[in-house]
């Protein structure tokens, strides 16, 4: 005997599969840089460009010389909570970041604030959480910081190894006013910003070149799922 279904028990399947369908396509996967050319991007072309598959940023002290921190700034909106996962290394004496829930400078060129995912060759600043811009350093790796506005210091991890000049894996979860930030799958910092006053929502993910000595960052295999 076939099993019957009545029209409410219809709609019920129903609507329990369109909500797993948009659970599922809400934490889907999405490529923010095609390893071909930077479509989708926006910075100083000087500066900025693809090789092998990379995106790189270099600057030198000539003529891709930069006075101040300059960024490639994605064009595929301004996420809120998300997730961001990509590989990076640093050659060189700098440091870079990835800026997220970030504002753009108006009328100032490829220019940033916000909230930086830092790329640091000093450990206990590599993805440490820095507001350019702004506060500053909010949260060294390796520690669990709560901003009230004042910061408060209330747990901490273990580092783990990670060679800035090797490619490493990083990974981003903002979530609420919660972030967390992964180094090769290993959670190295977490941040609660309850400052309502200086704290942001949502904004642009942007990639930085620091100013100072010449460097050169590349960055690959970058995805972003929103939830």
């Amino acid at each position: 005997m076939k099993p019957t279904f009545t029209a409410s028990a219809r709609r019920c399947v129903l609507t329990i599969f369109a909500i797993a369908t948009a659970a599922s396509a809400e934490v889907e996967w999405k490529n923010i840089f095609n390893g071909e050319n930077l479509d989708g991007w926006d910075g100083d072309p000087r500066l900025w460009y693809v090789e092998d598959g990379v995106l790189v940023g270099e600057t030198d002290d000539d003529e891709r010389h930069i006075a101040r921190n300059s960024f490639l700034i994605w064009e595929g909106g301004e996420p809120g909570d998300f997730e961001l996962e990509f590989k990076a290394r640093i050659t060189t004496p700098n440091n870079s970041g990835v800026q997220f829930r970030s504002q753009r400078m108006d009328g100032d060129g490829w220019r940033v604030t916000g909230y930086q995912y830092d790329l640091h060759p000093r450990p206990s600043y590599n993805a440490m959480l820095f507001e350019e811009g702004g506060r500053g350093i909010m949260c060294e790796r390796g520690q669990h910081v709560r901003m009230t506005p004042g910061k408060e210091v209330v747990g901490e991890f273990e580092l783990v190894d990670a060679d800035l000049a090797e490619w490493q894996t990083y990974r981003l979860v903002a979530k609420g006013h919660r972030f967390e930030h992964y180094v090769n799958g290993e959670l190295q910092a977490l941040i609660e910003d309850e400052d309502e006053e200086n704290r942001a929502d949502d904004g642009i993910i942007a990639l930085q070149l620091h100013q100072g000595p010449a460097m050169k960052v590349e960055f690959k295999d970058m995805r972003i799922r929103n939830f």
